[in-house]
């Protein structure tokens, strides 16, 4: 998926800068999120994914983008049946149902990719609720490494309740499009929000 030599080192040394973090170890899962729309977030997420699961038996990704669904297009995947569904189903022991899976090719190691479902009226209420807990302790319990694709904080607040749930969370910046200032305020937002960022990405640099 990675499109170049020099990109599939980048997202190696930033898995590694995970996995080997000693400010925070023990992080098993992580969402990502931008300060601004563009940013790129999801192709991150995705190509980081990717990486992920070279080193790790079973590596979930999930679009939780909710209504603007971005996580299909990268994988070509449905997106019909996904998070919101699992979520009001409550049938977190079928979950992979609800993915669409992928081999690495260097392994027998497998990526799940869960889409974000139906659309519902307010993405927040349900990622805010006792299911998104409670699916999120099952999950943990079947995977090695879960990264979730959230909004920007421009377009929302979700990633705020998702933030509380795992174990870390990312702040992406895109030089081009991120404004210095901007940036300042989402981190001041989300450790003010009490979500525990452990890292930020540069995205877009030439």
């Amino acid at each position: 998926m990675v499109k170049n030599k020099a990109s599939s080192n980048a997202y190696r040394r930033l898995r590694t800068n995970i996995e080997y973090n000693s400010k925070y170890p023990n992080v098993h899962s992580i969402c990502l999120t931008s300060a601004n729309k563009g940013s790129g977030t999801t192709t991150i997420a995705c190509n980081l994914a990717t990486t992920f699961v070279a080193n790790h038996s079973k590596v979930l990704l999930i679009d939780c983008n909710i209504n603007k669904p971005k996580i299909n297009k990268f994988f070509s995947i449905d997106s019909a049946l996904g998070l919101s569904d699992i979520l009001l189903n409550q049938d977190y022991s079928n979950y992979y149902k609800y993915c669409t899976n992928f081999k690495d090719v260097h392994s027998n190691n497998l990526l799940y990719v869960m889409g974000t479902g139906r659309k519902v009226k307010n993405a927040l209420d349900l990622l805010s609720s006792g299911y998104f807990k409670e699916f999120m302790e099952a999950m943990k319990d079947q995977f090695d490494f879960i990264l979730i694709d959230c909004p920007s904080l421009e377009d929302s607040n979700d990633v705020i309740p998702v933030g509380h749930i795992v174990d870390g969370t990312i702040l992406v910046v895109s030089l081009p499009e991120t404004e210095k200032n901007n940036a300042k305020k989402a981190l001041q937002q989300l450790n003010r929000n009490g979500v525990n960022v452990i890292g930020t990405v540069l995205n877009k640099v030439e």
